[in-house]
């Protein structure tokens, strides 16, 4: 039904042609607009369609949603799976000007897992990739998309520096999560990850796997489990409750509460409380 409503809004959709001031960019879901706000700035008009305080991988849009799209002069989204919409839509664009970036295949990422803004490694092939496409938009903000480049590309930068000399001094280096959304951040700072379950948080747990699940965690004397924002936290205190552990938050920045939007939060400072609980669970020395 969904690729039904799609083909029609494209067939019947007319693109209106006109110079506009600054390049309009549609993202699809929040890490992206942090990224790509901070360095386009006030040069560019920015809409994100998934809203920050909704869980991305089964979401689905509108005809307005679309047409948002369709009438942008960019639009990135993170691909490998995460929005299977933007694929069929994205066949079908006759719109010459729009330029569409998938993040995932733009940066050369490889495997299944769609987390990338996850590692700051790879956030920073992101930023280029991001920064490059809106100096080809917009030539004459050239030194000012580069000027915001290179200023958020060092704070960036100074994250990474931080997680990874924090988590090489804990003591531990096995940590459970609510999902499987922490293994290229895993893999980067040496960690290894057991996700209750697999890529998508809708994702049913096999009772088998929560069984072994239990027994990693008895033995290795793991004291606290992850929960997340955007996802009911029952299979967490159900998991809680069999093991006698604690259970703590770790964001994927899938999103934003409107609480912590208010509160002027963002990818940075997520991924620093994502890194204040994770020196409580795994033993900073």
């Amino acid at each position: 039904m969904k690729a039904v409503i799609i083909s029609l809004v494209l067939s019947l959709l007319v693109i209106p042609s006109f110079a506009k001031d600054k390049p309009n960019v549609v993202v699809s879901f929040y890490p992206l607009y942090d990224f790509t706000k901070n360095i386009g700035g006030e040069r560019i008009d920015i809409t994100t369609l998934i809203p920050f305080s909704v869980e991305p991988h089964d979401w689905e849009p509108t005809p307005k949603d679309i047409s948002k799209i369709l009438n942008a002069d960019l639009f990135i989204y993170n691909g490998a799976g995460l929005e299977p919409w933007a694929e069929r839509l994205i066949r079908n664009v006759k719109n010459k000007r729009l330029t569409v970036i998938d993040m995932y295949k733009s940066i050369g990422a490889k495997g299944e897992d769609p987390h990338i803004w996850l590692d700051p490694v790879l956030v920073k092939a992101q930023l280029k990739v991001i920064k490059d496409i809106l100096v080809r938009l917009d030539p004459k903000n050239k030194s000012y998309y580069e000027s915001n480049y290179e200023r958020y590309l060092r704070k960036i930068e100074e994250l990474d520096r931080e997680i990874k000399d924090t988590l090489s001094r804990c003591k531990k280096k096995m940590f459970v999560t609510s999902h499987n959304a922490f293994s290229r951040f895993a893999k980067r700072y040496g960690l290894k990850q057991i996700p209750m379950t697999g890529i998508t948080p809708e994702a049913e747990p096999n009772p088998r796997d929560l069984v072994e699940i239990v027994k990693i965690i008895k033995g290795n004397k793991i004291e606290y489990i992850f929960t997340e924002p955007l996802i009911s936290p029952k299979l967490a205190e159900s998991i809680s409750r069999e093991t006698g552990t604690k259970v703590l938050v770790l964001d994927p920045i899938e999103g934003l509460s409107e609480s912590e939007i208010k509160a002027g939060k963002d990818y940075l400072s997520k991924m620093r409380e994502n890194l204040k609980n994770l020196k409580l669970a795994l033993s900073y020395e």
